[in-house]
């Protein structure tokens, strides 16, 4: 990237000079924002910027700057990331096409191609060619998955790939082969890719990338939700109230691996779970600040294996309590081991029986309490021997799988899924085994 304009050297405090005074080109330091263009003349801009440390000549001279930022902006040069000049956002999340059952691949066929005389048998040469044909839905489905929240609407889309198409290709149809070829030195070969992704809007107003990068919050946590994973986002993409195509790159937790080996096993699907009815409930679970912390704090947990078990403990059982009183109406006055057994005893009697807690979840309820005040007092009030502190980790396990499952329910996943899900999930499936280490644990 070439800096268009320059830095003003000297202290960071007086860079730049106010907006209202500014030549476009010029740093703005109270702003954070830096306008550039790419070697190919695209123009980049960097949101939030700061300067950490810089090298200066003996007579005081700027030399050479360094600079952090959170956001950059490729296609336009906006003030900031809290600009309202963008129409909508387009998302490609990781696994999301495995919510779609959008079939694109079908079996492959055994096929008659000319110059295959005998097709399947063996000939005296060692020759045995099988022709065959892969039939491909390629082309673009729009509103696969539909649904809205109380500020934008959600799209899913899919794209397969195709053969080009133009008055050349229509006329030498060999043209279309040889576009989709790509040749090594291995020999040749073609590569049929299926992906999904997510449009967000329209918007009753232009929105800042700041708000549109609010309103990914209710996919991404679907995703985490199903795949009981962190979302990765490969990709996020704005337009500009003037048309101009704009990608925005940003700190959203976990980058997006879309080469990687895709996510063994789902929990659900929108066959189980329309995006509609999923939005509504995220809407519901939702309604007011406390209820958004807690539900936030709950979806959020999900991917996330802390180092020390202190700290898991304080964590899911802070987002199982807030859970249960704000986003499930407990009421004030519950203590936190009535919710805890509140949480367990809302699921269904045979998820109840998959997770083996029904037996001991008074045991499970209070030693939870007594691991979180312990973690949080600095020592309980009445000291227990652990003598293994992977109990901990149990405890916070299972409080964790409670808590999530709860979350399940009030998303109408069907109980049979779920049952799947604790069965045959790589993580629940673990989860729910450990959970029946509570026995373990020293008599109350």
């Amino acid at each position: 990237m070439e800096l268009i304009g320059g830095l003003q050297g000297g202290d960071h405090r007086t860079m730049g000079v106010p907006i209202d005074q500014a030549d476009p080109s010029v740093l703005l330091a109270n702003g954070g924002t830096v306008y550039g263009e790419t070697a190919t003349g695209k123009r980049v801009t960097l949101w939030d910027a700061e300067r950490y440390k810089y090298a200066a000549d003996g007579g005081g001279r700027t030399q050479e700057e360094f600079w952090h930022s959170p956001w950059v902006c490729i296609g336009a040069h906006l003030l900031s990331a809290d600009e309202r000049s963008l129409t909508g956002v387009r998302i490609a999340v990781d696994d999301l096409y495995y919510l779609t059952g959008d079939g694109r691949f079908c079996a492959p066929q055994w096929a008659q191609i000319e110059g295959v005389d005998r097709p399947g048998e063996q000939q005296q040469d060692g020759t045995s060619v099988f022709p065959y044909i892969i039939p491909v839905i390629g082309g673009l489905k729009a509103d696969v998955a539909v649904g809205s929240t109380s500020s934008a609407t959600y799209s899913v889309y899919t794209t397969a790939s195709r053969p080009w198409r133009s008055n050349a290709t229509e006329a030498m149809p060999d043209l279309k082969l040889e576009l989709m070829t790509n040749r090594t030195r291995s020999g040749p070969s073609i590569t049929l890719k299926v992906d999904a992704w997510a449009r967000i809007g329209p918007l009753s107003s232009p929105a800042s990338a700041r708000d549109l990068l609010q309103e990914t919050h209710p996919l991404l946590a679907l995703m985490a939700l199903t795949t009981f994973a962190k979302a990765g986002v490969a990709s996020l993409e704005a337009t500009s109230t003037v048309g101009e195509e704009i990608s925005l790159l940003c700190h959203l937790g976990h980058p997006g691996r879309p080469e990687s080996r895709a996510t063994r096993g789902l929990v659900f699907a929108f066959h189980d779970v329309s995006l509609e009815s999923f939005m509504v409930t995220w809407d519901r679970l939702g309604e007011g600040p406390q209820a958004r912390y807690a539900r936030n704090m709950t979806i959020g947990l999900i991917g996330h294996s802390p180092t020390m078990v202190e700290e898991h403990i304080a964590q899911v059982l802070g987002a199982a309590e807030g859970f249960h009183r704000w986003c499930l109406q407990g009421g004030n006055n519950p203590t936190l081991q009535e919710r805890l057994i509140d949480l367990h005893d809302r699921l269904p009697g045979q998820i109840q029986a998959l997770i083996g807690l029904d037996e001991v979840k008074d045991k499970w309820a209070d030693w939870a309490v007594w691991a979180r005040n312990n973690v949080d007092h600095g020592g309980a009030k009445n000291h227990r021997d652990v003598a293994d502190f992977y109990h901990l980790k149990v405890i916070a396990d299972s409080v964790r799988l409670v808590t999530y499952l709860a979350a399940l329910q009030e998303f109408d996943v069907p109980g049979e899924v779920i049952i799947e899900a604790l069965r045959n999930h790589p993580r629940l499936s673990v989860l729910a085994k450990r959970t029946a280490e509570i026995a373990n644990l020293p008599a109350l």
